[in-house]
C-alpha cells in the first residue's frame, strides 16, 4: 500500500499543467479512493487532497506548493486612497530579516536617445492620459506625446543561453521577452509591414533550451497599440553576475513596437503579480481568465534564494554614469545621504477591457512638497516611473510651483507643459518622503533640451497631472537612489542630488 501511495504521488508531482490534466488528476484520486479506501489512512487521503488543490492552481514549479519557497504577494486594496480608474494595494513584506546592504550585482545603464515624433506609449504619463480620458476626469497629461522627450529609455544588458542582447528597463510590466529570429513587424491592422517600422535591435540568434512550453503563448500589450506576441520557453538567464538556470521568458514572434534600433525586448521588473503567458496557441488571445501565472525573472532570482529580496537604480544626468542592480546596491557613494522609507503601493488599472493593458505601478505617497518659501501637506499616490521625464502634481499645485520660477513659467497646452526663459531661476523643490525632504537640483527643474520653437522657451521640470495617479519621473529619480524592498514591502530612498 505504502509503495503504491508513493508511485502515486510522484506521478502527481510530473504532471504537466494543463486543463486536461487536472481533469485526469480528479479521476485518479477518485478512483483510488473508491478501491482502497478501506487501507489508506485518514491522513494519506488528506495528503492527497491537498495534492489536488495545489494541482488546479497553474502556477511555476518555482512558486510555492512543491519548493516550501513563498511568492510576493499583495494585501487587500487601500480604500482611503480614491482615483478614477485606479485602485492601488499594499505590498505584503515578503522576507522576516533584513536584507543585507553591499554593493554587488550591478549593471550600468544607458539613456537612449528620444524617438523623435514616435509616441512615448510605454510611459506612465501616456496610459494616465488614456484612462483620465476614458474615466473623463480632467485634463491632466492631456498632451503628453506632443514633446518626445517626455518619455526616456534606459539599455541594460543580459545573456540568454550564452548570447548577450540589449533590453529596456520597464518597471510597469513584469515579463522578459526578446526578439526572435522570426519576428514580423505588424502594422495598426495587423498587416505584415518592414521591420523597419518597428525598430527592434538584433534579432535573437538562438532559441529555447528544449522545446516551447506547449499549449502555451505569451502576449502584451502596452499603451497606444504597442505589443507584441509569441511563444514561451526556458533558458539560462544572466544579469548582472546573476545566472537563472531553467528560467522562463518568450521569444516574440510578431508585434507592433516602436523602437529604438537599439534594445531587442524588455527586462520587466514591476510586481510578480501581472506576467502575460496564456492557454493555447492562438498569439491574438490574452483574456485575463486564460491566464498562467508563472515567476519572472527577478522574482526567480529571490525565491531561489540566488539575490536578496530587492532591486535598485540610481539614474544620472550623465547615461554614463547610472546603474542598475538586484539584490544588491549601485556603486554609489552614500555616506553622507539623507535616507528614509515608505510602503510600497500598486497601482492597478480597474475598469478596463479583459484584453486592454494591465500594468502594476510602484507607487508612494509623500508626505508633502517644499517649494521656495512654502509648504503644502496632502497625500497623494505617485507612481515611480523611470520611463517618464516630468514630474506631474495635482493641477493647483504644478501651477503654484511653476509661477515661482523667475520669471514664471506658462502652461502651453499644446504640449502639457510649462515653459519659461531658458536662463530663468528655478524655485528650490523638495519631495517629502515620511520624515525626510528630498530635493531636486535646480539643473533638472529646466530642461534647455527641450525648447519651443516659436518662442525659445525652456520647458520646466513640473507640470500638471489632472485627477491622478501623479509620477514622480526622471526630474526626481536622477536626485535619489531608489530601493525597491520587496523583502520588507518598503520604497527605500538616498538622496544624491550632487555628482
Amino acid at each position: 500500500m505504502h509503495l503504491i501511495a508513493n508511485i502515486f504521488f510522484h506521478s502527481l508531482l510530473s504532471l504537466t499543467h494543463t486543463p486536461h490534466t487536472y481533469h485526469f488528476v480528479v479521476v485518479c484520486i477518485i478512483h483510488l479512493g473508491s478501491n482502497f479506501i478501506d487501507s489508506m489512512s485518514l491522513k494519506l487521503l488528506g495528503l492527497v487532497g491537498l495534492a489536488v488543490f495545489s494541482l488546479v492552481a497553474p502556477v511555476s514549479p518555482r512558486s510555492i506548493p512543491f519548493t516550501g519557497k513563498r511568492f510576493p504577494v499583495l494585501e487587500d486594496i487601500d480604500q482611503s486612497l480614491s482615483v478614477p480608474g485606479f485602485q492601488f494595494r499594499r505590498a505584503k513584506p515578503f522576507a522576516l530579516s533584513p536584507v543585507e546592504r553591499k554593493v554587488q550585482n550591478h549593471l550600468g545603464i544607458r539613456r537612449l536617445p528620444s524617438r523623435g515624433p514616435t509616441k512615448p506609449s510605454r510611459s506612465a504619463a501616456a496610459l494616465l492620459g488614456q484612462i483620465q480620458r476614458d474615466n473623463g476626469a480632467g485634463s491632466g497629461y492631456e498632451n503628453v506625446t506632443s514633446v518626445s522627450h517626455y518619455a526616456v529609455e534606459y539599455a541594460v544588458q543580459a545573456v540568454f543561453n550564452g548570447i548577450p542582447v540589449s533590453l529596456v528597463v520597464d518597471s510597469g510590466s513584469a515579463d522578459t521577452w526578446i526578439r526572435a529570429s522570426n519576428f514580423a513587424c505588424k502594422g495598426s491592422l495587423n498587416e505584415t509591414v518592414s521591420e523597419q517600422l518597428c525598430a527592434l535591435g538584433p534579432s535573437f540568434p538562438g532559441n529555447f533550451t528544449g522545446r516551447p512550453i506547449p499549449d502555451q503563448h505569451f502576449s502584451i500589450k502596452y499603451g497606444d497599440g504597442e505589443g507584441v506576441q509569441g511563444r514561451l520557453g526556458h533558458m539560462d538567464v544572466e544579469f548582472a553576475g546573476v545566472t537563472v538556470l531553467h528560467q522562463e521568458v518568450a521569444l516574440a514572434s510578431q508585434g507592433t513596437w516602436r523602437g529604438n534600433n537599439v534594445t531587442s525586448g524588455i527586462f520587466g521588473l514591476a510586481y510578480p503579480s501581472l506576467t502575460s503567458a496564456y492557454w493555447g496557441n492562438d498569439l491574438d488571445s490574452n483574456n485575463q481568465y486564460n491566464s498562467v501565472p508563472y515567476s519572472p525573472l527577478f522574482t526567480s532570482m529571490v525565491i531561489d534564494g540566488l539575490i536578496e529580496p530587492y532591486w535598485a537604480i540610481a539614474m544620472a544626468r550623465n547615461s554614463s554614469l547610472g546603474s542598475i542592480s538586484v539584490g544588491g546596491m549601485p556603486p554609489v557613494d552614500l555616506t553622507k545621504s539623507a535616507y528614509d522609507s515608505t510602503p510600497i503601493l500598486i497601482a492597478d488599472i480597474i475598469h478596463r477591457d479583459d484584453t486592454a493593458w494591465q500594468p502594476s505601478f510602484y507607487t508612494v505617497v509623500p508626505k508633502g512638497f517644499h517649494f521656495g518659501h512654502a509648504i503644502t501637506n496632502g497625500e497623494y499616490p505617485f507612481i515611480l516611473d523611470t520611463a517618464t521625464s516630468l514630474i506631474y502634481l495635482p493641477p493647483n499645485l504644478a501651477e503654484v510651483v511653476n509661477s515661482q520660477f523667475n520669471p514664471p513659467a506658462t502652461y502651453i497646452w499644446y504640449y502639457g507643459s510649462y515653459f519659461t526663459s531658458c536662463d530663468a531661476i528655478p524655485p528650490s523643490f523638495g519631495v517629502q518622503i515620511e520624515q525626510t525632504i528630498f530635493w531636486v537640483n535646480p539643473k533638472d527643474l529646466l530642461n534647455k533640451e527641450e525648447r519651443d520653437p516659436e518662442t525659445g522657451l525652456c520647458q520646466t521640470g513640473i507640470s500638471n497631472g489632472g485627477s491622478g495617479p501623479y509620477i514622480l519621473g526622471a526630474t526626481f529619480l536622477t536626485n535619489v537612489v531608489v530601493s525597491m524592498n520587496i523583502g520588507s514591502g518598503l520604497v527605500e530612498f538616498w538622496s544624491h542630488e550632487f555628482y
